[in-house]
């Protein structure tokens, strides 16, 4: 898993191969900068070039490959028609709020389209209509209770977004009931684009701009007057600014305790082409489907892609998480029948505020050079470009509107802090699992899968994370989270250990982090553990 994340090849990999992208080194001295990046997925790349075309001194670093995070397990959705609903929104933040919500959205989504414009970067950028139905036709008997479509009109109007409704819609063979279509939203190929960009970067601003692959961050201090980080290599980075754009913040609690983290999954079907509209669509379900299309290798066919299915990091049966790739086939064959098969199929993580708007900003308590994003909320795309304008704004200096609404220091919205209560008590609940067995015998777990034991396979009695590869050989670890020490679990899809608690990830063979906010790896238990860890087995 070194350049990605999970076990399941998405799309974008696939049709943009790393071999295209432009490699970088392993830091291996000390230096200094400007402004240091911790992490090359959309947010850091899209950083790293708003601070570069205003003259900083730029250094990029990433714990393993550049793009090897959620950026490319997305769905390649660029959309300012936000799940959350506008009408909810308002509730929370105000017309003014709303107001600018939408406005970054819609900055962002435009905005990609320019750059990619401007540095010559062909990655499908479009614009094109999204289409928002509800999660189930007219004719079904639920129908009326679930269509919230004339509020989120009527949120709009307050607004000034131009939306178009129509009562009487259909899409597909499926589907027939009320439509709210968004004129202007977009599509791209979010690996096309990124490898441009870091392409542009490395040869036009090369005098600007460095990067470093593989080289973790280990820990930060912050003087009030610039930022020395160290690495997990023992070198050290002076930094007059310090972004942390790693999905989920290191080491800062007080953030990630406002946060939940879901995965989320995709399939891409193979489609004659034409046969599907270029259009976007959405539902309104909890967790609500997605549809776009992108282009096929074979110019007859194109790649339907829908999304869904989101469900607790940590918290899914070994044979759910299968089922939810099926059920995403079977909703795109029941809407779309001339789709023929699944060529790829993966998934991504979410991580979802508690009011709904990412955190993107300066680092909440005494960090004053700091700046996190996090808190994607299901559309890390346009939230990674709004942290690129916004967050080298505050570097500048320059006033940005959506300072106040994106701030991590905001304080929880009383309409939200039973959400806020619920979510620390089902993080909390995961503990059970220090007392909970997968398997009572290691001859239960198959070839090429995890377990969580406990008992007589370690000296005190914890939990071992076990895993056993197709020649029957295996490999134990801690079970314990290095984060906060929750317990991890065997996802079957990805061959990962995930963290119920906070959304960490670890390697199914090697143990090492894949996802925050841990930074360390699961401890090894055996020989073989320690030598899987080292890159030394076999």
């Amino acid at each position: 898993m070194d350049h990605t994340s999970g076990y399941k090849q998405p799309v974008w990999i696939a049709t943009e191969p790393y071999s295209n992208f432009p490699e970088f080194p392993k830091l291996d001295k000390n230096l200094s900068t400007e402004v240091l990046i911790v992490g090359a997925g959309i947010a850091g790349i899209s950083a790293a070039y708003e601070c570069v075309k205003r003259g900083k001194s730029v250094t990029l670093i990433d714990a393993r490959a550049v793009l090897s995070g959620e950026t490319g397990r997305t769905s390649g959705h660029l959309s300012s028609a936000l799940d959350d609903n506008y009408y909810e929104l308002i509730k929370t933040f105000g017309e003014d709020g709303a107001k600018k919500a939408f406005d970054s959205h819609q900055y962002a989504l435009e905005h990609i389209g320019e750059v990619a414009a401007a540095e010559g970067i062909d990655c499908e950028y479009r614009t094109l209509p999204g289409y928002q139905i509800v999660e189930v036709p007219d004719s079904h008997p639920d129908y009326s209770s679930k269509n919230d479509l004339p509020q989120e009109l009527e949120a709009c109007k307050k607004l000034g977004i131009k939306v178009n409704y129509n009562e009487k819609g259909s899409i597909g063979e499926a589907y027939t009931g009320a439509v709210l279509e968004w004129p202007k939203q977009a599509t791209f190929h979010p690996t096309k684009y990124l490898n441009g960009i870091l392409k542009s970067l490395s040869t036009k601003h090369k005098g600007l701009f460095q990067a470093y692959s593989h080289t973790r961050m280990s820990k930060h201090k912050d003087s009030g007057s610039g930022v020395t980080v160290t690495t997990e290599g023992g070198h050290e980075i002076d930094a007059k600014h310090m972004i942390m754009a790693t999905n989920v913040p290191l080491h800062m609690l007080e953030v990630i305790d406002k946060e939940a983290f879901y995965r989320t999954y995709c399939v891409a079907m193979r489609a004659p082409k034409g046969a599907y509209k270029d259009i976007l669509i959405y539902d309104n379900g909890d967790p609500y489907v997605y549809v776009k299309k992108t282009a096929h290798p074979d110019p007859k066919y194109e790649y339907i892609i829908t999304g869904g299915e989101d469900h607790k990091v940590g918290q899914e049966s070994t044979e759910g998480y299968e089922a939810h790739y099926k059920k995403l086939a079977d909703w795109t064959r029941a809407h779309f029948p001339f789709v023929e098969d699944v060529e790829f199929k993966w998934s991504g993580q979410i991580v979802e505020p508690n009011d709904y708007m990412a955190y993107i900003g300066h680092n909440t308590g005494s960090d004053r050079d700091v700046y996190i994003n996090t808190g994607d909320s299901g559309n890390g795309l346009t939230h990674g470009v709004i942290a690129g304008k916004l967050l080298s704004d505050l570097i500048e200096g320059v006033d940005n509107p959506w300072a106040g609404l994106y701030s991590p220091s905001r304080k929880p919205k009383p309409r939200t802090i039973p959400d806020v209560i619920s979510e620390n008590l089902n993080q909390n609940l995961q503990y059970k699992r220090y007392i909970v067995s997968d398997v009572s015998d290691i001859e239960e777990i198959p070839p090429c899968s995890g377990a969580v034991m406990h008992g007589g396979l370690s000296k005190l009695g914890k939990p071992i994370a076990v895993y056993k590869d197709g020649e029957g050989n295996v490999t134990k670890f801690s079970a314990i989270c290095p984060h906060l020490h929750g317990v991890v679990a065997w996802n079957a899809s990805e061959k990962s250990w995930d963290c119920p608690v906070h959304g960490s990830r670890f390697d199914g063979l090697t143990g090492k982090c894949v996802m925050g906010p841990s930074n360390r790896g699961l401890a090894a238990e055996d020989e073989a553990a320690k030598q899987a860890q080292s890159g030394t087995s076999g």
